[in-house]
């Protein structure tokens, strides 16, 4: 996605939030000021319910996220959740981001910049299950960079503690399915304890219980 192509399907009401992470994952030059130009020339919300009403995509917030990563990286990143207000509304969007970027670098950022989230769940419940879903996005699926081993105890921990807090049962499917990706023995036994899942997710506590143990025994099969 270059800059021309994005002023274009943006003048033609066309762009989409992946049009934007796509020019930010590729650190595009010039991108954090063409989209601050565009913002202000086409009037894009910060907000998803603007004062008149309706419900609207926030593009404008969506440009200062990526702006600020294709500017200056995880530095950049790091600094406009800083800048946010202190309402958790700003997690969302750096959580899209990171599940966007494919590196080392942008797993440990998530363990840092959602260190609060990761320590205390309970206490960022706003930023704690798109946090889970950024765990499951990023490490249960095939050719996905793996956390370090202190990263998947930390993400262990985190959901272990979340799961309690998980009232409706998407909530309980995004934790468990997170836990693919991080589990070992203890969750997997875990797992075996759990109120089995019923309608569109029935058997998922089963199916995650097995992702988990081929994991481990394909780990130590390719051991030292």
């Amino acid at each position: 996605m270059n800059i021309n192509t994005l002023r274009k399907k943006a003048r033609a009401h066309a762009l989409e939030v992946e049009d934007i992470l796509a020019a930010a994952v590729r650190r595009t030059p010039g991108l954090q000021a063409e989209l601050q130009r565009l913002s202000a020339e086409l009037e894009w919300s910060h907000t998803p319910f603007p004062p008149g009403g309706g419900h609207v995509v926030p593009l404008a917030r969506w440009a200062e996220v990526a702006g600020a990563y294709a500017e200056d990286g995880i530095a950049g990143l790091a600094r406009w959740m800083h800048a946010q207000p202190g309402d958790g509304t700003s997690a969302d969007y750096a959580l899209a981001l990171l599940q966007a970027l494919k590196t080392q670098e942008a797993n440990d950022a998530l363990f840092t910049l959602f260190s609060d989230a990761l320590g205390n769940p309970g206490g960022h419940l706003g930023a704690a299950f798109g946090l889970a879903d950024t765990i499951n996005l990023k490490f249960s699926f095939k050719g996905a960079l793996p956390p370090t081993p202190a990263q998947a105890d930390q993400a262990r921990s985190f959901l272990m503690a979340l799961y309690p807090l998980a009232c409706e049962e998407p909530q309980r499917c995004s934790v468990v399915c997170a836990m693919r990706g991080v589990g070992d023995d203890t969750t997997a036994r875990f797992l075996s304890t759990i109120k089995p899942f019923g309608g569109p997710y029935a058997g998922l506590e089963k199916s995650a219980q097995q992702v988990i143990r081929k994991r481990l025994r394909s780990t130590a099969a390719a051991g030292p």
